[in-house]
């Protein structure tokens, strides 16, 4: 029976999280279940944001109706992406090549992979103060390069893995 407290230990733990992730307004846990990211739950706080942090982040009022629509998350969904852009920045989109502060991170495209058409941002300029810009860096993950800069005031929190599943998949 020893053998089972640190299974158990471990089963109530996480029960503990989760429920009170659910119970309580404020999230500090989320799971990922779509392709961009590994799958599995990630632990959200709060605290200043520096480029290269994974940012949870209610999809930005333009394109909700297109999130929902195309079911690219729950309705009750956020967007995680990395951090690569901050107020001061220059943020250009060039011939459906997107960059910020001098790296590119790809041409944009002008479909989803179910053939539908892609908002198209258009932009060459510094970044604003109260804006951030969140990409995943894979070529069809649906970021900044399609919607532009965020609002900061969208942003959930910072998340950290807490536990991947080991076969997820993660789109190229």
């Amino acid at each position: 029976m020893k053998r089972f407290y640190p299974l158990m230990g471990s089963i109530g733990v996480l029960f503990l999280f989760i429920s009170t992730s659910i119970l309580v307004s404020k999230k500090f846990l989320i799971y990922n279940y779509t392709d961009s990211l590994p799958h599995g739950i990630y632990l959200l706080h709060s605290g200043a944001i520096k480029k290269g942090d994974l940012i949870v982040f209610e999809p930005p009022l333009a394109v909700r109706k297109i999130v929902h629509e195309r079911k690219y998350l729950r309705d009750d969904g956020y967007l995680m992406k990395y951090m690569v852009g901050e107020p001061g920045d220059s943020v250009c989109t060039d011939n459906d090549t997107f960059s910020v502060a001098g790296t590119i991170f790809g041409k944009t495209l002008l479909t989803d992979t179910t053939g539908k058409p892609l908002p198209r941002y258009s932009f060459s300029g510094r970044l604003k103060e109260g804006y951030l810009v969140a990409i995943k860096g894979k070529n069809n993950s649906f970021d900044s390069r399609y919607f532009g800069p965020i609002q900061t005031s969208t942003i959930i929190g910072i998340a950290k893995p807490l536990w991947i599943e080991e076969d997820s998949k993660i789109c190229q």
